[in-house]
């Protein structure tokens, strides 16, 4: 039977557990919301899958080589509040002291981690689920690897991402650098919204085979056609970088003892930071603390 392999969107939880919990702290005023919530989802997600393997992937502070090639890149997003960037030492330290593996790599981003691993562990025969609420994550869906909903948990296959994005997804970041993405600031371009691209890529194939068989946007039925190549055509540049942002990178190097997957936890320590942060119900609830 084939060995499960979770990866977590780290950031993620980090923000849903922080919002649900911002005015959590310990006796000493130390905010502890976001570890507390996050330990919480963390535990279920682990009930939820008995015998599995995890790996929580975590963004950084740091300038992803995305930025470095459009400045624009996630400008709008606003800044981590201080009361929750004190909270992410700590909290590593708890996953680790559980026996888990935090992956965070300076200036990487935490998509091309999870990318990379879930390449990884297909090629080794696993069977890879993403929590992930990310729509970049979708272009790497297979048959073994799967998405899973972080607030359902609905589990999205090749056929429920064709249906929610209405490309397969393998063009998802096509889709993204043709109609944008206004979560990472991605303009796409103007005036080609979804519609317009999901038929362009399903009639023409990824963005190399559009620009390829331009000529041919007059046989695809299209109202506009004409004004659409012109758009193609005067946005190509732009288009082709926008790719490069959209794109999941599967090739990162990163250190051999991150792909170890075994739960090695370290019961005094985790004990010790239960009782530091004033996490008592953790104490007697948590499987690994006897």
């Amino acid at each position: 039977m084939k060995k499960k392999i979770i990866l977590i969107d780290g950031t993620f939880y980090l923000y849903r557990a922080y919002y649900a919990l911002p005015n959590l702290t310990n006796s000493k005023g130390y905010p502890t919301g976001a570890i507390y919530g996050f330990i919480n989802m963390f535990n279920k997600i682990i009930k939820m899958n008995i015998n599995s393997y995890f790996l929580i992937i975590f963004d950084t502070k740091g300038k992803s080589f995305r930025k470095k090639i459009f400045s624009k890149y996630k400008l709008t997003r606003t800044k981590m509040p201080n009361n929750l960037v004190i909270q992410i030492k700590p909290l590593y330290k708890i996953i680790k002291a559980m026996g888990y593996n935090v992956i965070a790599i300076k200036n990487i981003e935490a998509d091309d981690i999870i990318g990379t691993l879930s390449k990884y562990a297909e090629k080794r025969s696993y069977f890879i689920f993403i929590f992930s609420i990310d729509k970049d994550i979708a272009q790497l869906v297979t048959k073994n690897i799967k998405m899973v909903n972080p607030i359902n948990y609905s589990i999205s296959g090749p056929k429920e991402i064709y249906s929610k994005y209405g490309v397969h997804p393998k063009f998802i970041s096509d889709l993204l650098a043709l109609s944008g993405d206004s979560i990472d600031n991605i303009p796409g371009i103007p005036g080609i919204g979804n519609k317009i691209s999901q038929k362009l890529i399903n009639k023409l194939g990824n963005l190399k085979s559009i620009y390829q068989n331009i000529t041919n946007i007059d046989n695809i039925n299209f109202r506009g056609g004409e004004n659409i190549k012109k758009k193609l055509i005067k946005y190509k540049k732009l288009v082709f970088l926008y790719h490069k942002l959209t794109k999941i990178k599967t090739n990162i190097s990163f250190s051999q003892e991150y792909l170890n997957f075994k739960i090695k936890p370290k019961i005094n320590c985790l004990k010790y930071l239960f009782k530091l942060y004033e996490f008592n119900k953790l104490i007697t609830i948590n499987n690994n603390i006897n």
